[in-house]
């Protein structure tokens, strides 16, 4: 079981995030970290996983960078106003279930 788990954007910060994940598993090993891409396998069902993940993790770290907000869909819409986007469903199903969320702001 992952006990931190690394919300983030891509398009926003990827690489930080990449740095902030790899000093996070020298300090605490692999299996307390989970990150998105390098911990859910290929073929599983990605929702199913991160809100597994996010409801097992004790942390929630929320990397928030100069584009967060302002990250867009195709459609020119902020994806954090919509209901379905995964950074916003990984944030709100951990406030839901009461595990601590920390603002990481870049």
């Amino acid at each position: 079981m992952s006990h931190i788990f690394i919300s983030y954007r891509r398009e926003d910060s990827v690489w930080e995030t990449g740095r902030i994940y790899d000093y996070m598993e020298r300090k605490f090993g692999p299996e307390a970290i989970f990150k998105d891409v390098d911990t859910i396998a290929l073929g599983d069902n990605f929702r199913d996983r991160i809100q597994e993940a996010v409801g097992q993790c004790q942390i929630l770290l929320a990397v928030i960078g100069r584009r967060w907000l302002q990250v867009h869909d195709v459609a020119g819409r902020r994806r954090v106003d919509d209901p379905t986007d995964l950074v916003r469903l990984e944030i709100e199903t951990a406030l839901e279930r009461k595990v601590r969320v920390i603002p990481v702001l870049l």
